[in-house]
């Protein structure tokens, strides 16, 4: 084995253990932190809750009249009924809500959407902007304490946006339900503690005007949560962790929408983590900015999943190396990363995971692993190449964020 091969193994396996540890870490920090207290801070302007919506008709009148409920006066709803071809516009209209139609089928995704709103509330732009999704709901309380956070902090604000599994779901989702909680509350949640700075998740992001009207959103980036999250740190505006206000959805039960779900989201990160990580790292360093430091190592952490199966490959490598050398420092390394990663998940797993994943479930871990396959298949690969919903069932609601 050549000098140069060896030393690639050895750079290999130091980033795979860099990696391992900040995950230790952060998990760390959720499990032994303590959360700041929020308090009641009701923002002094108006609020508008923008709801992009896909084909809604039949799905969004328990989003509406969730979030109608913890509106205060001269708060405002705010619906994009985007590319739609039901009566979605109509039907939030019926429920109380601001409906604005875009119609642009070469442009599809939720970024566009976002971005049609925020045009839209240029004219009479309001203190603070939350985003949701159209089949999200906010626990008592959640929408004004992330706005509010907002206003007080002059930051952007992220719940806790958790998905859980359906009744009649399986094993498998189960674990998909513990995998998603796992990034979205625990790694979240250390990073926040550590870092003073979260991901925007999804659903449940408040922001103050100011953070983003200078922005533009419709980039088609698949991952466009992730692509706002490092444009807001750039900013100086890094979006604080809320996680005692909590933003609720569930999974998908039909095998493809899970499919093109998870294939968005595990791909899409992996593109763009490769493309920005680095850049966001050396800039944030240069220029001194904690919190991009933090994010950017943290978006270099693949999935769960994938983070492991690159481990498991690490060792594999570095074991024969150390066979055909002698020299086992590679290994070595390669081993403790495996071992803190697998340390740190089943941490979290006893502290933060057993309701959405208790013991009797865990058989559902083989056949979770397996459906990634078909992630990176031909159909999954498609699926992340551009934006395409994904679907429950006939005209029900869009699943488009964050998995392991």
């Amino acid at each position: 084995m050549s000098f140069l091969v060896l030393v690639l193994l050895y750079a290999l396996a130091l980033a795979g253990f860099a990696l391992a540890l900040f995950l230790a870490l952060e998990v760390a920090a959720a499990i032994l932190g303590k959360d700041e207290a929020t308090g009641d801070m009701p923002p002094a302007g108006p609020v508008v809750v923008v709801i992009p919506a896909h084909n809604e008709a039949t799905s969004i009148a328990p989003t509406l009249e969730n979030a109608r409920a913890q509106l205060r006066e001269g708060d405002r709803m705010l619906v994009v009924a985007d590319n739609c071809t039901d009566d979605t516009a109509a039907a939030a209209r019926a429920l109380g809500a601001e409906v604005i139609e875009r119609n642009d089928v070469s442009r599809r995704g939720k970024g566009y959407a976002l971005q049609f709103a925020l045009d839209h509330l240029r004219a009479a732009p309001p203190a603070i902007v939350v985003f949701t999704d159209a089949d999200c709901l906010f626990a008592p309380g959640a929408l004004q304490q992330i706005a509010g956070l907002a206003a007080h902090k002059d930051r952007p604000a992220q719940a806790l946006y958790l998905m859980s599994a359906p009744r009649e779901a399986g094993p498998r989702l189960k674990v998909a339900e513990f995998a998603w909680g796992f990034i979205n509350n625990v790694r979240m949640r250390g990073l926040s503690r550590l870092f003073d700075v979260t991901r925007f998740t999804g659903a449940g992001f408040a922001a103050p005007w100011r953070a983003l009207s200078g922005l533009d959103l419709g980039s088609g980036e698949i991952v466009e949560d992730l692509a706002l999250t490092m444009t807001l740190i750039r900013k100086n505006a890094a979006p604080i962790f809320v996680p005692g206000a909590v933003v609720t959805s569930e999974f998908p039960a039909d095998d493809a929408a899970l499919t093109r779900q998870s294939a968005r989201w595990s791909i899409g990160s992996l593109s763009y983590s490769a493309r920005e990580s680095l850049g966001a790292l050396i800039d944030g360093l240069a220029k001194g900015r904690f919190a991009q430091i933090g994010a950017a190592i943290d978006l270099m952490i693949p999935p769960l999943t994938i983070f492991a199966a690159m481990l498991v490959a690490l060792v594999i490598f570095c074991f024969f190396a150390w066979i055909a050398t002698g020299v086992s420092g590679a290994f070595q390394l390669a081993c403790w990363a495996l071992a803190l990663a697998g340390v740190s998940v089943v941490a979290a797993w006893a502290r933060f995971g057993q309701e959405a994943l208790p013991p009797s479930a865990l058989r559902g871990v083989f056949d979770f692993l397996l459906s990634k396959i078909s992630v990176f298949g031909a159909r999954g690969r498609a699926s992340a190449k551009t934006w395409t919903p994904t679907r429950n069932g006939p005209g029900q609601r869009d699943q488009d964020e964050t998995g392991e």
